[in-house]
């Protein structure tokens, strides 16, 4: 315990003065793309280096994100009045799995730290919908960076971006902004909040993450993973709808992302991606280069919209 206060008290130390430039407000010199393409540019730093669970470079990520949240006015959500929740994670090694390289468990002993970052935007309703989506990546694997700006800076800058844009809003719902840490070594942070929620899990009537969608196309497809049962997660859905994204269904064995650690607590969850979501998945071309910032664009205005009715 001891040693998890000192990292908190750390990591708050480090996030008042790490990149105080942070672009939160909307004026004329700054747009909607720009402001993306700056917390992915942020993200996939040489700084940060692959982002990976458990090391410096994920810990200077969730100070980034952090800051993001303190300078733009959202409550903290996290452990002791902060935005974070530490949680340990054992020991794992990268593998190279039908060349995309994954991480598989060696040992079952504490091996590092990681943390979920959250903050919370009060609404006229208690109930809470979990807008979230994962900040870790592979690291560094035989000196190479793997940056994962689709998987999953794209997915991070969306959140970032209706933060920016919900800050002064009230919306129908609370709504707590959730970064997981350490998804790539098997939902850890995700699971842990489930198992250790620092708000109650009876008010989360919702959870909408956002998971590699830095590929879109034009056509405002997405592929759909999880169970929306509740009202608000329909209405989210029908909201997209309306605003003509069509979202393909699919029940993957094979691959999750952190809704499914609140589906197993009987709560509706999704994640939305782009169907091309695998191009380029956990390999080092996984860049910035990729990424089309018009569909980023368009749906962080459908998910707005969604999120104020």
């Amino acid at each position: 315990m001891k040693k998890i206060m000192l990292l908190l008290c750390c990591l708050m130390v480090c996030t008042s003065c790490y990149r105080q430039d942070l672009p939160l407000k909307k004026n004329e010199a700054t747009t909607q793309e720009v402001r993306i393409n700056h917390y992915i540019r942020e993200l996939t730093s040489t700084e940060m280096a692959g982002r990976r669970g458990g090391t410096s470079g994920e810990a200077l990520a969730s100070m980034y994100l952090a800051g993001f949240m303190q300078k733009a006015g959202l409550e903290t959500a996290g452990e002791k009045d902060t935005y974070f929740q530490t949680f340990p994670i054992k020991s794992y090694e990268t593998v190279l799995v039908k060349k995309r390289m994954t991480f598989r468990n060696v040992s079952g002993k504490v091996a590092g730290w990681s943390e979920n970052i959250l903050g919370l935007l009060p609404g006229r309703k208690k109930e809470v919908i979990v807008v979230s989506a994962h900040y870790d990546h592979l690291g560094v694997v035989d000196n190479k960076i793997y940056p994962g700006a689709n998987d999953n800076a794209s997915g991070v800058a969306v959140v970032l971006e209706l933060i920016n844009q919900l800050k002064d809003e009230t919306p129908p719902y609370s709504i707590l902004f959730a970064f997981w840490g350490s998804e790539e070594m098997g939902l850890l942070g995700s699971r842990y909040f489930c198992n250790n929620p620092t708000i109650e899990l009876v008010n989360i009537k919702c959870v909408l993450n956002l998971d590699s969608v830095g590929n879109l196309r034009n056509d405002k497809n997405l592929l759909g993973w999880g169970l929306c049962k509740e009202e608000p997660c329909r209405n989210i859905m029908e909201k997209l709808a309306e605003d003509g994204w069509q979202i393909e269904w699919e029940n993957n064995t094979s691959h999750s992302s952190d809704h499914n650690s609140f589906i197993q607590e009987g709560i509706s969850g999704v994640t939305l991606l782009s169907p091309e979501w695998l191009v380029q998945n956990h390999t080092v071309h996984d860049t910035i280069k990729n990424i089309k910032y018009a569909p980023l664009e368009e749906l962080v205005i459908a998910i707005r919209k969604a999120l104020l009715t």
